[in-house]
């Protein structure tokens, strides 16, 4: 069993949205989306992680890679964090939607 990186122990739900296949790019560069959500200092945080090529087309072409806090929420709504994350990354059928959507979002998130 591989043990979990620390940066990924607050993590509380995780889905990657889409990812570089490792099969045609074994060697890299690897890129992807995800949404997760984590356990913050005081609460509860969803997050974007975009990392996607310069070229790629995926999405709005306005949004750059980053990570962009797209809610917050406080120590008693951890379920609420978890059912947002878990939404915004099963808004759509493709991965190619979905990270449209996500860019959207992400306009009017805060990029960290």
């Amino acid at each position: 069993m591989t043990p979990i990186p620390e940066s990924k122990k607050s993590h509380l739900w995780r889905k990657i949205i889409w990812h570089t296949d490792p099969d045609l790019s074994p060697l890299g560069p690897f890129h992807s989306a995800e949404i997760y959500c984590c356990e913050e200092a005081n609460g509860y945080a969803v997050w974007y992680v975009r990392r996607l090529a310069r070229d790629d087309r995926r999405g709005h072409g306005v949004v750059e890679n980053g990570d962009y806090l797209l809610g917050y929420f406080s120590r008693a709504r951890r379920d609420d964090a978890i059912e947002r994350a878990v939404l915004i990354a099963n808004c759509r059928e493709s991965a190619d939607d979905i990270i449209a959507e996500i860019d959207r979002l992400a306009g009017d998130a805060q990029k960290v």
